[in-house]
């Protein structure tokens, strides 16, 4: 049975249409064993935005939206449907600050990425603080001591997700 040609433009311009979902799932111990989903990302940053979502349950029930991404600027959520509010945090080169105001002004530094390593950081002057998270393919581990050495799992990633929604939801763990 073929389809016809009409049938398979829809579907293919459907398809294209669909937001790109990823999901966050906490993860247990030194083997990453999946747990429940923690968060859902829908969209790219770089076209049009994204969100980031909480998520409930084994299945990733979508819950209220809790962060708008514009580009490289994050956003507080105004709303459960993912209206803008208060600016959040900011993106630059392998650096997330924290940022304030309608036009996001930049404050002090969050988080710094070193390879596969995200540091906390202190300061307007991105001071390297102590080893946070390691990021070993789809897992993030807990990162421990000053040389962050990886420690047991916390998140498992589940489809490609932005660099700038998995730093804006370490931020906050």
């Amino acid at each position: 049975m073929r389809l016809p040609a009409t049938l398979l433009l829809y579907a293919a311009l459907s398809l294209a249409g669909m937001a790109q979902t990823a999901v966050l799932q906490w993860a247990y111990g030194p083997f990453a064993t999946p747990g429940d989903a923690a968060f859902i990302v829908e969209g790219d940053p770089r076209s049009g935005g994204a969100r980031i979502h909480q998520a409930c349950g084994p299945f990733a029930t979508k819950g209220p939206c809790l962060y708008v991404i514009q580009g490289d600027q994050v956003f507080h959520s105004a709303d459960p449907y993912g209206a803008r509010g208060s600016a959040a945090f900011v993106a630059e080169g392998d650096r997330l600050l924290r940022c304030s105001g309608p036009f996001c002004t930049k404050g002090s530094c969050a988080l710094i990425v070193e390879g596969n390593k995200v540091f906390r950081a202190d300061g307007s002057f991105c001071n390297r603080q102590e080893g946070a998270f390691v990021l070993e393919g789809n897992t993030v581990h807990l990162g421990e001591g000053t040389f962050c050495q990886k420690g047991d799992a916390i998140l498992v990633v589940r489809g490609d997700v932005p660099m700038i929604a998995l730093l804006t939801v370490l931020a906050n763990l």
